[in-house]
């Protein structure tokens, strides 16, 4: 993600700026790696309250986060509440992100240095010339192909004459 410094349309307040000079490059990733793990946790802990009294008998399952043989809605409670803040967090993280453009502004030739530019046209020389080179050994295997086409379709058409003679042989 961009975030260079654009004129006209770069933040304007201190926590937008803040934002996306600062957070978003460094954090972005980590916000999304934590929403991920909440999202892991609220599965967990309402999975867990599904099962209702099985998931007391399960012995992987924590014993503070039973309340009986039930697991406390206390706990579901802290999980949702949890994942709504991380949520906001990814929220307010992915508000500030800047846009990335649709497409790059056309290059103009005053835009580049005349020794750019140069480098840029014998570069394209040097292509069209391995272009018609290719293009050339192309034709010359076309016209070979053709070639062997001819010999085969004259071997056949000798074949077929060759088959008709020795049909009007065995008829006589």
């Amino acid at each position: 993600m961009s975030t260079k410094r654009q004129s006209g349309n770069g933040p304007k307040t201190a926590v937008g700026k803040f934002m996306v000079y600062t957070f978003i490059p460094q954090y972005a990733n980590n916000v999304q790696g934590l929403v991920y793990m909440g999202a892991a946790l609220l599965i967990i802990i309402v999975g867990l309250r599904g099962l209702g009294e099985l998931a007391g008998q399960i012995a992987i399952v924590p014993k503070f986060l039973l309340e009986g043989k039930k697991v406390s809605p206390n706990w579901v409670m802290i999980a949702l509440f949890t994942e709504f803040a991380l949520l906001m967090v990814m929220a307010i993280t992915t508000f500030f992100t800047p846009e990335e453009p649709m497409f790059e502004e056309p290059v103009h030739k005053g835009d580049l240095p005349s020794d750019e530019l140069q480098r840029i046209k014998n570069q394209m020389a040097e292509i069209k010339s391995l272009a018609k080179g290719d293009m050339d050994t192309l034709n010359e295997y076309l016209e070979s192909i053709n070639n062997i086409n001819r010999k085969l379709a004259q071997s056949k058409s000798d074949f077929l004459k060759s088959l008709g003679d020795l049909r009007q042989l065995f008829k006589q």
